[in-house]
């Protein structure tokens, strides 16, 4: 019998309230997954390069560089182009929807968040 080892998937969390980063990693290590914390955006595209996450779920409203921007800075690096990345917002309109798929976002998640619908969330965005 063989046994099959599933690899972890490891997530990187982007977001600078510090109660809603606790929740979004509670949630996440829950799920199974490996979570690195990102409390803004500066340290981002560096903590990419060497961690290479499965997936990077993201803030948009942050102090300094925004979520927005930083997406424009990820999909314009070669080497991180390809990561998929999930905006948490509170921005839900359908204008809002389109204006982050077309600044690079692969999905969205509302806030607040209901946990066990943001872990689904996570992991079927994961096995699409």
């Amino acid at each position: 019998m063989l046994d099959t080892v599933e690899k972890t998937r490891t997530i990187l969390v982007v977001e600078d309230n510090v109660l809603m980063r606790k929740l979004f990693v509670r949630c996440l290590e829950e799920g199974g997954f490996t979570v690195v914390e990102a409390s803004d955006a500066t340290s981002v595209m560096d903590l990419m390069r060497d961690m290479a996450p499965d997936l990077v779920v993201m803030d948009i409203v942050m102090p300094g560089l925004s979520g927005l921007e930083l997406i424009r800075q990820i999909r314009a690096d070669s080497a991180l182009a390809a990561t998929p990345v999930l905006a948490v917002t509170n921005l839900a309109t359908p204008a809002d929807k389109r204006r982050l798929t077309e600044a690079g976002f692969d999905g969205h998640v509302s806030k607040p968040i209901k946990p066990k619908e943001f872990q689904a969330s996570v992991a079927g965005f994961l096995s699409a």
